[in-house]
């Protein structure tokens, strides 16, 4: 099991990938867009509590065509033991999926949420969205970690059963 020092600053290791595209009607995707609104929603479930917290963050300008996209942060949430008695998350990222997904709130647990804005050949808007998740690879936590990776890794970038 890990140190207290190392839980402060772990050796994060990606254990899930899930990517989103924006693929609304081409009307709107080709109009000129200044900025975009990146909604994010989580929520903790315990044994007595459920715990939500939600934001925005503001996306924006569009790539330089020229240049090679690039990855932006919009929001980090982490889950360190003993800090909650968390035994779900339900994560979601409105207007880009259908419904959330609720996975374990394994510990350590980080999820960064990132965005991209490109255009296509027409000069039409892409946006992107990835949520990633990362945690602390432990011979005895490999299960856990096994488990968590197949429910939360859709974009299949990671092989769950070798972490």
């Amino acid at each position: 099991m890990a140190s207290m020092g190392r839980l402060e600053s772990p050796d994060w290791e990606l254990i899930g990938s899930k990517t989103y595209q924006w693929t609304g009607d081409e009307l709107l995707r080709c109009r000129h867009w200044d900025k975009v609104a990146i909604r994010w929603h989580f929520c903790g479930k315990g044994k007595r509590s459920r715990d939500c917290e939600a934001g925005i963050d503001w996306a924006g300008p569009i790539e330089d065509p020229s240049r090679l996209p690039a990855w932006h942060s919009a929001f980090t949430y982490v889950n360190l033991p003993n800090k909650t008695d968390t035994q779900f998350l339900s994560l979601s990222v409105p207007g880009m999926e259908s419904k959330p997904v609720t996975v374990p709130a394994i510990t350590p647990l980080r999820i960064d949420i990132d965005w991209r804005w490109t255009s296509d050949e027409k000069g039409c808007n892409r946006f992107t969205v990835r949520m990633s998740a990362m945690s602390t690879i432990e011979k005895g936590r490999l299960g856990e970690l096994e488990k968590f990776c197949r429910i939360f890794d859709t974009d299949h970038f990671v092989d769950c059963h070798n972490l």
